[in-house]
């Protein structure tokens, strides 16, 4: 079993990464030098990829009490309820809440309660829920998962090396809907009683995040066996044997018909 440094140095080899990914787990107990994730922002994803863009960046935790925090991120974090009339905010708006604001980001309020209660109780890891560097301070079995920030053909290599050593052709990588912290941290961390164990998520399709995440970017997150055993089959994989096709340095120019 490697560590989970050496995890986030071959993933982010593999990956080609430009941001450094980013460990997940959970505490009862504040690690030192960590701070709050709502001092680097409300937005617990935001403040995640403000982690892995700038490396002064220090630990983040998320705690029942941050009540600085996005109460939708606090909500699929586990440490709180949601509020009765969020659905309509998320949906089409009421008149009575937010002034009629909304998102529209699921057809009706109907759908976004069926969505909320078919993903299932979401039970926190810990008192403390902790998201900083892949170093060997945090030992793997403790690790829950890893979040990698890349782009489009790196995560499409990603995701065939999450692929390589299974014949399941639909879900050993999901992308899922929801909250951008729900597909980055709550579904692969097994916090979600009914998310599909041992699959890699990505995404975002929440477009709320659109504003801060580059759009050439996406979010990968791979549970710790997973990422294992990822790392394990690099070397046998098309990622090592075939280099130059994953990361061709000599492109086809595709041409109209004549």
């Amino acid at each position: 079993m490697l560590s989970v440094q050496e995890l986030g140095e071959k993933l982010a080899e593999a990956g080609r990464l430009k941001q450094r990914p980013l460990c997940v787990y959970g505490a009862d107990e504040i690690p030192q030098s960590a701070v709050p994730s709502y001092a680097i922002d409300r937005c617990i994803a935001k403040a995640i990829y403000t982690a892995a863009l700038f490396g002064e960046t220090p630990q983040l935790y998320v705690e029942a009490s941050h009540e600085q925090c996005c109460p939708g991120g606090m909500v699929w974090m586990g440490f709180d309820e949601p509020r009765p009339r969020l659905k309509y905010f998320v949906t089409v708006g009421a008149p009575d809440f937010r002034g009629g604001a909304a998102e529209h980001l699921k057809a009706t309020p109907e759908l976004f309660e069926e969505q909320r209660k078919r993903a299932g109780k979401v039970t926190p890891p810990g008192k403390y829920i902790v998201i900083g560097p892949c170093t060997d301070d945090i030992t793997p079995d403790k690790a829950r998962l890893l979040i990698l920030f890349a782009g489009s053909e790196q995560i499409r290599n990603l995701c065939g090396l999450a692929q390589f050593n299974s014949s399941d052709p639909f879900f050993k990588t999901v992308i899922p809907a929801g909250a951008t912290c729900s597909a980055m941290i709550t579904f692969p961390a097994g916090m979600a009683e009914n998310a599909p164990k041992d699959s890699a998520y990505v995404g975002p399709t929440d477009p709320t995040g659109n504003s801060w995440l580059p759009p050439e970017l996406m979010i990968m997150s791979i549970p710790i066996t997973l990422a294992q055993q990822m790392v394990a089959d690099l070397g046998e994989s098309f990622i090592c044997r075939r280099s130059r096709i994953a990361y061709p340095e000599n492109r086809v120019v595709i041409k109209p018909h004549a």
